[in-house]
Formats: structure tokens, sequence, C-alpha cells
């Protein structure tokens, strides 16, 4: 996830940035989310005692962090406070897609449970994981009209990257045991094969990504129609897409091309047919999109944000309080889940959970500071 470190204003005038964006300075941020429809993010590796949600269709989840260290150089400054920064940053990122068949496979393999009745379930899954580090480049704000404009770019080392995909069935017969039938195809950064050579060290990735806002003038009093603008109209509105655009490239993996046939297997126990492949491996990140709209009222902005990532839609509710020491609350309340935040000068950080067990489908938090030498 790329993150925009800026200062959210409301409807006024151009003004002289605060003291804590005057100058050359520093800055760092953590950011990490894990959210799913169904599994619990939480304890992917446990029982699934908690927090398993069987579904018909896709099951979806993802996890992602991201944290960056570096300067804000003080050249072509905006009266925002916007500057170039450049920082070292490091990212893990994993989003998983299958069906709700094959998660409740999975679910029985976890908690080593068999199904109630025989039954065949759909196998298929993708899921990709990779981590990397380098170096972040977030561009000025550009100001037109209203319209400001910011970008980041990423330029990674990626230290693993790995792809996996399947498809098929797998059935469990009346007589407690299990038939499988399916493809599988791993293409993994760490993977080592008898007579081949090893994996190159290591991959390269690019990301880049936008955020347009509007702000409505501060002298803004008629509605472009005529008449008195409307109070419902948002004061701003945001859009941003992380990783609008990017690559991940693994030079040299040993992909396993596989075929699971079993007639009559215990569970997780199946007979394996395949080859190890060398190739190049390319990916791409999945787009994370959020808009945003803010109204602010009676002391306070109110805000409606709607994001996507994977197919996972989130819509949060909020209220941050105006001020030096601001406080900030938002629910989403599809998923039950409640964000808590404060800001104050160049400090921001937030906490965000639906639960607080390893049950939880969406957990959350995030730190940030801005300041100058």
């Amino acid at each position: 996830m790329a993150l925009v470190i800026g200062v959210l204003t409301g409807p006024a005038a151009a003004e002289p940035a605060p003291s804590y964006l005057q100058g050359a300075g520093a800055y760092v941020t953590a950011d990490t989310e894990a959210w799913s429809n169904g599994v619990p993010v939480l304890d992917l590796d446990g029982t699934w005692s908690k927090g398993y949600r069987q579904r018909a269709g896709t099951q979806a989840a993802y996890v992602a962090a991201r944290a960056e260290l570096g300067v804000v150089l003080p050249w072509l400054r905006q009266a925002d406070g916007s500057a170039w920064r450049v920082g070292g940053v490091a990212r893990v990122d994993g989003t998983a897609r299958l069906s709700g068949q094959a998660a409740q496979a999975l679910y029985h393999y976890q908690s080593r449970t068999d199904p109630d009745a025989p039954v065949t379930l759909d196998a298929r899954s993708d899921v990709l994981y990779w981590t990397g580090k380098g170096v972040s480049v977030h561009t000025p704000s550009v100001s037109v009209a209203g319209f400001k404009l910011d970008m980041t770019f990423d330029h990674l080392t990626l230290n693993r990257l790995r792809h996996l995909r399947s498809a098929g069935f797998v059935r469990y017969n009346a007589d407690d045991t299990y038939s499988y039938a399916g493809t599988l195809r791993d293409d993994s950064s760490r993977t080592e094969a008898l007579f081949m050579a090893p994996p190159a060290a290591e991959g390269w990735g690019q990301a880049v990504s936008v955020a347009v806002s509007w702000t409505r003038p501060v002298d803004e009093t008629v509605a472009p129609a005529g008449g008195q603008a409307a109070s419902w109209m948002p004061d701003r509105v945001a859009l941003r897409v992380d990783d609008a655009w990017s690559r991940l490239h693994w030079k040299g993996i040993n992909g396993d091309d596989a075929v699971l046939l079993s007639e009559v297997a215990e569970l997780g126990d199946a007979r394996i047919n395949g080859q190890y492949t060398r190739r190049n491996v390319t990916e791409r990140i999945p787009v994370s999109t959020q808009v945003q709209a803010d109204w602010v009222r009676g002391g306070g902005r109110w805000s409606v944000r709607v994001k996507n990532r994977v197919g996972l839609w989130q819509g949060w509710l909020g209220w941050q309080s105006e001020g030096p020491l601001s406080w900030r609350v938002a629910a989403e309340p599809f998923a039950g889940a409640l964000q808590l935040g404060l800001d104050w000068r160049g400090l921001r950080a937030s906490i965000m959970t639906d639960r607080l067990d390893n049950g939880a489908h969406a957990r959350g938090a995030s730190l940030g500071w801005i300041g100058t030498f």
C-alpha cells in the first residue's frame, strides 16, 4: 500500500504551512492491514476455530504492510507544506482468491476435521505473496483550480516472490477417505530442484501510486447553476489509487507444474506427478482504490470513504475533530469494524479491528510522523 502523506485541509484559502512542514525535514511511516470476507486473518496457520465464515462465492483475503523512513527536501515546497520526499521503504504483500469450496476444504485441513457427508469441493485458488525493499519518491502536490495531484514511485529489490495456482477438485468419500484430481502451478523464488540451477538471488519491482483531490474554495457561495450552494455538497473529494501501475519480476525461478491424482488417500496425502521448469516470472501488484468525501460541519469533519482491493469492499463513515489535537473515529458497518485515530501536529496514528480475538477478519494499524530539522 502506497501512502501519500500530507495535511488534510478543508475549504480554505491557501495559507502558509504549519511550522513542522516548513524547510528540510524527515518523516517515518508504518502501515499494516489485513482484511478478508470469511477466513481468520490472524489465524491462517492455526485451527480456524474462530472466525471462519463459509461462503458460496469467492473467498478473498489480503495482508499488506509498508514501512518507510526518509527526508523531506525543501525544493519547490508548496503552500500546503508538500515537497519532494525520498526514503527507504520495505513492503510485504499477500493476496488470496479462492472458491468458497476451496476455503471449506482448507478449513477442514486446518481444523483436522471431516465434512459431515460425502462431498466434492472445487479446489480453485490463486495466491500471490512477495516481500521487497528499496527507495520511494514522493512528488510535491500539483495544484490547479482546486484540484491537487500527488504521486509516489517505488523501486524495490524483491527478497521473495511466490505465485501459487490450483484447479480441480477434492472429494470426501463415505469411508472417511479423500480423492484428489487437479493441477497445481507453484512459482516460488525459494524452490530448488535436482539437476537445476538455484533460483536467482533476488528480483525487482516498481510501482506508481496516485492521489487526486478537489477542495471547494472558501469563497464559493453560489452553486454552478445559480442559487445557494447545496449543504449536502462535500467540501473535499479525494481519489487514491495505490499501485495503479506496477511490475514484479524475478528472472530464473524454478516453477513446479504438477498434477495431483489420488483415488484413495488420507487427508492431505496425494500422489503428485509433475516437473520443474526454469522460467522468468512477471506479476502485477493488485490495485487498491479509495474514494473519500468530506464535509466540514459544526467544528468537525464528517467523511464517507469507500475502498476496494481484490474484490473486497469497505464502506467507512467517519468523524474527525478540528484543532491542533484532533481525534478521529470511523465505523465500517458491513464488517463491523471500528477505527480510532489521533492527529497532533506532524504525528498521525490509528488502529482498526472488527473483533479482539484471533477470529478477526479486519485488523490494521498506522503510524506516521513528519517534521523539520
